[in-house]
């Protein structure tokens, strides 16, 4: 990527000749926590980028309180200063962002391990249509040092490759902390996470809202700073693969769900008749009681991914979708008591059934196996049916249609 030349700047910038607010293109905003080191040096790139290109901006840093001197950095050198007195990554950025006076937004880090002043793919990106443009550093390169092999190998693209496959995202670098965006998309998706999962929750509700999102590859070098970053591995690890999932039910939820219930329901219906021998081993009532639990798991995991996703939908947290709508026009509170019902009563006439061939046995001892393989069916299909009808009452709960 070939950075603008720099011309020979004084140490305070004057920005460029458009100052008036609503006439700004571009706000290269940076999340400032005691970063005094590096600061300077990151504004002096930007400022020097919006004059070379000539493209009305500004810099904005929003400080999340600072007691190194980084404000009185920013205020000197004539960045714009937002305080941001909630703390956290995401929450100095979702402040920054609300102060933004540009049309598009790029965003970086202010440890000086991304370079402001070659930023123009970012801004070609936008002109043409783009709503978040992302960095890619695996294509534009990393250099020695500048991120820990442990980051490098494992954690970032394994969080990258779990954000495409659950999210049919084709972005190869999901926590690349430079990125660029329209101010106004990126608004109206309403995040809220205050910690470092704030990099995920973007691209995440930028696919779901299926804006327009390109990449474009950027360089990673060691930042400046000689203390250590305030990335913590394990948690914000944790932190990123948790919102993948939460914001992801069908994957969290409803396959797993689908696969419990298959297998453990085929192998109710399987052992009920009789016992099987695999590969030397015989299966017979014990496995089917382990059988009627992994269906009962199943199921509930698949009222949880219902319940999720009307929930998300109803909470605005994501948009809904075809297969909500026809769910939604499909089910009512009263066709899932009444499979349900039908699930209890099937399940009542087994244990009729069972009850009376105790009966029959003169209320003694019966065999075991014959008896589990009548008690367990009865007993799964009595508790489904249950489950279906309390699940139908909160679905209707969550599911707040006009």
């Amino acid at each position: 990527m070939t950075a603008l030349p720099l011309p020979v700047v004084p140490e305070r910038l004057p920005l460029p000749a458009a100052a008036e607010p609503a006439a700004l293109e571009l706000t290269i905003l940076m999340p400032c926590l005691n970063e005094a080191e590096t600061l300077a040096l990151c504004i002096r790139k930007a400022q020097a980028f919006l004059l070379a290109s000539g493209i009305p901006g500004e810099v904005v840093i929003a400080d999340n309180g600072s007691t190194d001197g980084s404000r009185q950095i920013a205020n000197a050198m004539g960045a714009r200063l937002v305080a941001v007195e909630a703390r956290g990554y995401g929450a100095a950025l979702i402040g920054g962002i609300a102060a933004a006076r540009g049309r598009y937004v790029i965003m970086g880090d202010a440890d000086d391990s991304y370079d402001f002043s070659t930023l123009m793919p970012f801004v070609a990106a936008l002109r043409g249509g783009g709503e978040l443009v992302m960095g890619n550093r695996f294509q534009g390169g990393i250099a020695p040092g500048a991120m820990p092999a442990l980051h490098r190998y494992l954690g970032n693209p394994v969080l990258s490759f779990l954000g495409r496959r659950f999210y049919r995202s084709a972005i190869g670098d999901f926590h690349c902390g430079l990125r660029g965006f329209d101010r106004a998309a990126i608004a109206a998706l309403g995040l809220r996470s205050s910690g470092m999962e704030f990099a995920s929750e973007m691209v995440v509700k930028a696919m779901l809202h299926r804006l327009d999102v390109r990449e474009v590859p950027t360089r990673l070098a060691p930042d400046g700073r000689s203390r250590a970053p305030h990335l913590r591995t394990w948690r914000d690890g944790w932190r990123h693969l948790r919102f993948l999932l939460t914001y992801a039910p069908r994957v969290l939820f409803v396959y797993p769900g689908i696969a419990a219930a298959g297998v453990g329901a085929a192998g109710v219906g399987v052992l009920a008749t009789g016992s099987v021998e695999v590969a030397g081993i015989e299966l017979s009532a014990t496995t089917m009681l382990f059988a009627a639990m992994s269906t009962l798991l199943g199921s509930q995991l698949i009222g949880f991914g219902i319940l999720a996703r009307l929930y998300g939908v109803a909470g605005k947290l994501w948009p809904t979708s075809r297969g909500v709508e026809r769910f939604r026009r499909w089910f009512s509170v009263e066709r899932g008591c009444i499979a349900g019902g039908a699930l209890f009563l099937l399940g009542l006439a087994g244990t009729a059934a069972l009850l009376a061939d105790w009966s029959r046995a003169g209320f003694g001892a019966m065999e075991p196996v014959q008896l589990m393989r009548l008690a367990i069916p009865a007993m799964l299909a009595t508790v489904l049916g249950l489950q279906t009808v309390f699940t139908s009452f909160l679905i209707g709960l969550v599911d707040t249609r006009d």
